[in-house]
């Protein structure tokens, strides 16, 4: 385990010997549909019989003006409540590589679960891992997924990250110590951007089988991008959902505090529109 995530062969080794774990098939569609429905998307995506499915749309405010915030505490209070999740159970969210599962695994942070994790990959990963042997075996008895680490999740409004842009923007001083962190792709960010900000695209985390990179790779990663871990680093893309794979990554580079911009481009484009 490396931060949140998990690996396929440890998630075996955890199925196998029938751990007491909820697995989360984590889609997004338009419209909130019953369990039935949702299910019905996913049967190709099954890893054990029992597990559920999360629909995004169903943790996510009402789409005005800005689609994809999060919801208010009382409507992810209703949902958990009504999807029988607790605080007790680790969670492992997956969907077919990573990037509905980091936003699942955000949002269940910010509202205050610990256990929460995302498989390493997602399910093309785990489809094809072959059965652990026995070292690997050795080696997870070892380990505690009931450890996680301490860091602090926040959210940013438009209001902070204005600040923020307006002193890196003037070169104020004050703004030395922040550091705005677009993962959208080259061409959307080219298209419009939070001024001040840098673009790193999600991609660049991940690799070629979409399983996380290795930590040093990560670390080279930031120090080719000249970016210094240790600076407060606001994460934003176009709504807040890929900029959760940047913070997946800042967690297993044992960030303090995991920041987002929810919202992102949309909320920043809704509240500043460019000039026609």
């Amino acid at each position: 385990m490396r931060g949140s995530l998990i690996s396929a062969p440890y998630l075996h080794y955890l199925v196998k010997n029938k751990s007491k774990i909820k697995i989360v098939n984590v889609i997004m569609t338009d419209h909130h549909h019953n369990k039935e429905e949702n299910n019905k998307f996913v049967h190709a995506h099954r890893i054990t019989l029992d597990q559920s499915t999360l629909n995004l749309i169903d943790i996510t405010a009402t789409p005005v003006p800005v689609p994809r915030k999060l919801p208010t505490q009382k409507t992810f209070e209703k949902y958990i409540q009504e999807n029988q999740y607790d605080h007790l159970t680790p969670i492992v969210f997956f969907d077919e590589h990573i990037h509905f599962a980091a936003r699942a695994w955000f949002t269940f942070r910010y509202f205050g679960f610990k256990r929460v994790y995302v498989l390493d990959g997602g399910f093309n990963k785990w489809h094809h891992q072959h059965d652990i042997d026995k070292d690997d075996c050795k080696v997870f008895e070892d380990l505690n997924l009931q450890d996680q680490p301490k860091d602090q999740v926040t959210q940013l409004t438009t209001k902070d990250v204005s600040v923020i842009s307006y002193l890196k923007q003037h070169k104020d001083p004050k703004g030395d110590d922040w550091f705005l962190l677009d993962a959208r792709d080259i061409p959307r960010y080219k298209k419009g951007s939070i001024p001040g900000s840098y673009n790193l695209p999600y991609s660049e985390y991940l690799n070629d089988d979409h399983t996380m990179k290795s930590t040093e790779n990560l670390k080279k990663l930031y120090k080719n991008h000249q970016i210094d871990i240790s600076k407060k680093i606001v994460n934003t893309c176009q709504t807040g959902k890929l900029s959760c794979i940047a913070l997946l990554a800042q967690e297993i580079l044992k960030k303090k505090e995991l920041l987002l911009f929810d919202g992102s481009y949309e909320e920043w484009n809704h509240e500043h529109p460019v000039k026609q």
